[in-house]
């Protein structure tokens, strides 16, 4: 049996769709009292054996942490929560839907100057210490849950780190995206124990994805 981790949040829908194009029937997943354990009709996955399959579905912090620890042998998660993480994961493929920009927001014209120290309210510190070593600015960073946009509004700090798509709740609250600092996108990653004991099942896997062209 493979399990295959996949968070609750934006880029379900997305993996779902990915996985239906490839084959793989997880109309359980998307039910609305889905359990969090769900398994897969057999046979899911072919290669020189049949491999069964079971679903986790977890926050999305959650999933590089499941994955890098082997209780689930593969699942997909965004790069930006993967680039927050510390677990060494192979990353066979990227999907081609799904993506967004991570990016300094804040009040118009507020992009620091050189040479300047502000506060930057996120829930990426460590992506955005990285950043921060790039820029002749630098900043506090403010380490939030949820709801990072408000910080610029209410004077919280001065500018924030976060993930936009569309750009119309900043547009609707008076914020603009000042600099893209990533590209976001939703990833399949895999435990390296899990890839060699499932080699073929996982490469089939791969390999209908890529047949549906829905990864790169």
């Amino acid at each position: 049996m493979i399990r295959l981790a996949l968070g609750k949040g934006r880029n379900l829908p997305v993996a779902l769709a990915a996985f239906q194009a490839a084959g793989l029937a997880l109309d359980a997943v998307a039910e609305p009292e889905r359990r969090l354990i769900v398994p897969v009709p057999a046979p899911a996955l072919g290669g020189d054996s049949s491999e069964t399959l079971e679903v986790l579905l977890l926050k999305d912090g959650d999933v590089p942490l499941y994955v890098a620890y082997g209780v689930a042998d593969l699942g997909v998660v965004g790069s930006d929560v993967l680039d927050e993480s510390d677990g060494d994961l192979l990353v066979p493929a990227r999907l081609l839907d799904g993506r967004s920009r991570l990016s300094f927001i804040g009040l118009p014209g507020s992009l620091p100057e050189p040479g300047s120290q502000v506060r930057l309210a996120t829930k990426y510190p460590v992506t955005a210490r990285r950043a921060l070593a790039r820029r002749s600015w630098g900043a506090e960073v403010l380490t939030l849950s949820g709801s990072v946009e408000l910080a610029p509004l209410l004077d919280l700090a001065d500018l924030a780190l976060d993930i936009v798509q569309t750009g119309r709740t900043l547009e609707e609250n008076g914020l603009e995206e000042l600099e893209v600092v990533a590209e976001v996108t939703p990833c399949l990653v895999v435990n390296r124990a899990s890839y060699l004991r499932h080699r073929s099942g996982i490469n089939d896997l791969v390999r209908r994805l890529e047949a549906a062209e829905v990864v790169k």
